[in-house]
């Protein structure tokens, strides 16, 4: 049986391996894009991010997103710009992968907590569950 210590030991490794694959594809993401296309990609994570929900479970990550995805689109179209689009496009994309992986956490979080107390009730002498 594993402990609560494990346990959050455990969700921690999974959210740090996460952030670092999230971040990783963020770094290539920019790398051989053809202009507009690493724009477009961070749209759709954006996106993707708001039909996730992400506002509800992390607002930071929200944010950061939206705003990246603003200054991408700002700089995007201008040759002498286009760089500095394709980070912030990468930026907003990784922090909007971030945001929704933060949301399943808490979301499978919530579902672990909901099942231990299913599981408690149904163990309890009082339930006329088996002991």
């Amino acid at each position: 049986m594993i402990d609560n210590a494990q346990l959050h030991s455990r969700r921690l490794g999974v959210a740090s391996a996460m952030l670092l694959v999230v971040l990783s594809l963020a770094a290539c993401s920019g790398r051989n894009a053809k202009p507009g296309e690493s724009l477009a990609d961070a749209e759709t994570a954006v996106a993707r991010a708001e039909r996730a929900r992400i506002s509800d479970y992390d607002s930071v990550s929200w944010k950061a997103a939206r705003d990246n995805l603003a200054r991408a689109r700002a700089a995007s179209g201008n040759k002498e710009t286009e760089i500095t689009s394709r980070w912030y496009a990468a930026q907003a994309k990784a922090d909007a992968e971030l945001g929704i992986a933060r949301a399943e956490r808490s979301r499978l979080a919530a579902l672990n907590m909901s099942l231990k107390r299913d599981i408690e009730a149904l163990q309890s002498p009082n339930s006329g569950g088996t002991p």
